[in-house]
């Protein structure tokens, strides 16, 4: 008879909040990185997106002068080393290779870390290269956007994206830790600020119908970054999340999806149509309010949260468009239909949908009604030119 062999590991990590986390005043990293107790110097390599970069010119040098104040604890091996930020350093796995690269030849080992500051982009690039040198590095993650504070950077999937499909090259790789640093979110592009309110929403909307109510009934205080009302936005967004993550289980899984997965299968397949020239969290925008049209359509949820959902979005500025969207395949139906084999692959051969029922609940469907799907399209289109 065959040995069963069993193996069970308990993960965990702590998602920090905190402010000016490279200032020589805030111990909150050098305690994080040393958060096991290990006595030890740790090596640390830090990543830093472009954008962050660009608009904070001194960072690199505050990144320099933290490590030194911390020098009898922590080790910077090399100064920050500065990626580009976005999609587009997503492009294929050539982009992964000069990261590992870089890691192995600054003779990082295990118990070393890679940090990275930057948005979702680059968390998931230097991620996927952290998971794969020697197995596995640590990772620390600062999120410098509001959806990558609220979801990808707390997340423990990495990958980049492969010969047309996104994230086709990856692996399931926790983040020893998370700080999210609401400093960051100050400098934030209109754009970047928009789409992660729209995260915050989708993740309301499917999972906490009293936090859905709140933000469609929010002031300007959300638009205006208000620091409390900010605040409180990404600690009970990121609860969220993380608990859901929890719920659902072994998230190694090879089959099937949860909540988490609103609105993604469409997202997936636009950013593609559009050369990600739609960011994600527009893209994700669009499939949550395109999935929930299609519940509005199928008799699942009410009208009154659709238009609430609807006109919440386009308060936060959020584009709910796309001349992508327009686009037909060879055997006539939208393009974006293509996304559904795509991410029926992607997650292990089964479709496990959700859609949302009422603000704060869900069902998951196996089987999608094209034509049904395609009459919601049309009605975000008949809206989309209505606001014009």
């Amino acid at each position: 008879p065959p040995i069963q062999q069993k193996l069970n590991y308990a993960f965990d990590y702590p998602v920090h909040f905190t402010g000016n986390v490279f200032d020589s005043g805030n111990p909150l990293l050098a305690r994080t990185i040393d958060r096991l107790e290990e006595n030890r110097i740790h090596r640390a390599m830090v990543f830093v997106d472009s954008n962050v970069a660009d608009l904070l010119p001194q960072l690199s040098q505050h990144i320099l002068n933290y490590f030194e104040a911390y020098g009898n604890d922590i080790e910077l091996a090399e100064e920050p080393r500065v990626l580009p930020g976005g999609e587009a350093l997503k492009t294929d796995f050539d982009v992964v290779q000069p990261i590992v690269s870089a890691m192995i030849n600054a003779h990082l080992c295990r118990h070393s870390c890679a940090i990275v500051v930057g948005g979702g982009a680059v968390i998931d690039t230097v991620g996927f290269a952290a998971a794969i040198t020697h197995r596995g590095l640590r990772t620390i993650n600062v999120p410098t956007t509001l959806s990558g504070q609220i979801t990808a950077g707390i997340c423990i999937r990495t990958g980049v994206n492969y010969d047309g499909h996104k994230n086709g090259v990856g692996s399931f790789a926790p983040p020893f830790a998370v700080i999210n640093d609401h400093e960051f979110l100050s400098s934030l592009p209109e754009r970047e600020w928009a789409g992660g309110l729209a995260e915050a929403l989708r993740l309301a909307l499917i999972l906490d119908g009293k936090f859905f109510d709140q933000l469609c009934d929010s002031g300007q205080e959300v638009l205006t970054r208000d620091p409390e009302a900010t605040t409180q936005l990404i600690h009970r967004s990121t609860a969220l999340y993380l608990h859901e993550l929890a719920r659902e289980g072994n998230p190694w899984r090879a089959s099937g999806g949860g909540a988490l997965d609103f609105g993604h299968w469409a997202s997936h397949k636009l950013e593609t149509l559009s050369a990600h020239e739609v960011t994600f969290s527009e893209a994700v925008a669009f499939g949550t309010l395109l999935d929930s049209r299609y519940a509005v359509e199928k008799g699942w949820l009410p009208e009154a949260t659709f238009e609430r959902l609807h006109t919440t979005l386009t308060r936060f500025g959020v584009p709910l468009w796309f001349p992508e969207l327009e686009q037909a395949g060879p055997d006539g139906n939208p393009e974006l239909f293509y996304g559904l084999p795509d991410f029926q692959e992607h997650k292990g051969g089964t479709l496990s949908i959700p859609f949302p029922t009422g603000a704060g609940k869900y069902r998951l469907e196996s089987e999608i009604d094209l034509e049904v799907m395609e009459t919601a399209l049309s009605h975000l289109k008949a809206l989309a030119v209505a606001a014009v």
